[in-house]
């Protein structure tokens, strides 16, 4: 039974988020200290995982921990905009004191500085992207079984990005690596450039895929029975409501920092998942068009994410059957280090340079090569090497 228990590390992290933020005051940076000195530390100093996945009985149990996300995450945010909020709704704060032994109240009087919610919303803004948006992912991607994609849509609403469920699945997944994908950063393009256009360009591809689909059908993409393009706008519009019934306008206004912070997580993902490659447009997609990761907390806390050169291989394949593919292109850090090293462009530079090299070198299909020679030169980019695209 021990093979069942890696899908409930990112559960186990969220009750521990609860707890901590539970506590109010300084105790808020308390989340984002903790992931940042574990998962740091379970990436630089365990070994990589390169294990293969073992053969699972009960599929059931694997999906268990992707369900639980969605009232993990709904309760944590509850309570987050309780704290932010006055009085005590629905007598939350009372039946927390009376059941669980911790007092809201006391931790709402606490946090009385901008600096605390900053650490709020740092923490919970990672949940919501760590937990909602990879375990939203993963379940979006089962578009045969609409439980999985009513829930993975919601989980998506914590960071008011359910177009995401169209876009990356029949957008990203056919486009990768080419420069009609939006989340395919370029070349020398800096995540503050990458974040504003792969935001807005995904949200209005989505929007032409689902209206495009519809008019086969023909049905509009105004309407809510037919389109989940309209419905999942319904339901990030419907959190920011929720947001305002729990706080007022204080509670809508932190809902929109949590919700922006929360995507910024997503887009820095993004960004340095497939950063730099190339792969000539209609041809097949290969392990090689993706940066892959067998860092250990990064393929463990995060359903197998890492190993995204075999998701992008077989999209739909589930978390559990994914393979380590260790000759497939490889980050040069984990999930949450590259995540720190983009923020820091000239960082993120230099250590992305050599690894496009090798790549290029190593990875590349001649045809590939020869783009690559383009748009190194057009990079900006020092210290890129024009490889010979004649090279086998």
């Amino acid at each position: 039974m021990t093979k069942y228990l890696k899908g409930w590390l990112m559960p186990a992290l969220a009750v521990l988020m609860m707890y901590m933020i539970a506590h109010g005051g300084w105790y808020m940076w308390a989340p984002w200290a903790f992931v940042l000195t574990v998962f740091l530390s379970a990436d630089l100093f365990l070994p990589h995982d390169l294990s293969e996945p073992p053969k699972y009985q009960n599929a059931f149990l694997l999906n268990l921990p992707l369900y639980t996300i969605l009232p993990m995450l709904a309760l944590l945010n509850f309570t987050v905009l309780w704290l932010v909020g006055s009085g005590d709704l629905l007598g939350f704060g009372a039946w927390v004191q009376q059941h669980i032994g911790l007092d809201l109240f006391a931790a709402r009087a606490r946090t009385n500085h901008w600096g605390m919610w900053a650490g709020c919303i740092l923490g919970v803004g990672l949940m919501n992207a760590v937990g909602g948006t990879v375990a939203g992912h993963e379940l979006t991607h089962r578009t045969g079984r609409p439980f999985d994609l009513f829930m993975g849509r919601w989980m998506l609403a914590f960071t008011c990005d359910t177009s995401f469920a169209i876009e990356h699945v029949y957008g990203h997944h056919v486009r990768v690596a080419t420069p009609a994908d939006p989340a395919t950063a370029r070349r020398g393009e800096s995540f503050y450039t990458f974040t504003v256009r792969s935001t807005i360009q995904s949200y209005v591809h989505a929007y032409q895929l689902e209206k495009a689909r519809l008019a086969k059908l023909g049905k509009s993409v105004w309407n809510p029975f037919a389109s989940p393009f309209l419905r999942g706008n319904l339901e990030n519009i419907a959190m920011f409501v929720a947001a305002y019934l729990i706080a007022g306008l204080p509670g809508l206004g932190f809902w929109a920092l949590l919700a922006f912070v929360g995507k910024q997580y997503l887009e820095i993902t993004n960004y340095f998942e497939h950063y730099g490659l190339i792969r000539v447009p209609g041809e097949p997609v290969q392990p090689r068009h993706s940066w892959n990761s067998n860092h250990w907390g990064s393929t463990n806390v995060l359903w197998s994410l890492a190993r995204h050169s075999h998701h992008h291989a077989e999209g739909e394949a589930p978390y559990w059957t994914l393979h380590a593919y260790p000759n497939a292109p490889m980050l040069p850090n984990g999930y949450l280090g590259m995540l720190l090293i983009a923020l820091v462009p000239p960082l993120f530079k230099k250590f992305m340079t050599p690894a496009l090299n090798e790549w290029d070198e190593k990875h590349a299909s001649p045809a590939e090569r020869k783009l690559a020679q383009q748009v190194s030169r057009e990079s900006g980019m020092t210290g890129l090497k024009i490889v010979n695209a004649k090279l086998a």
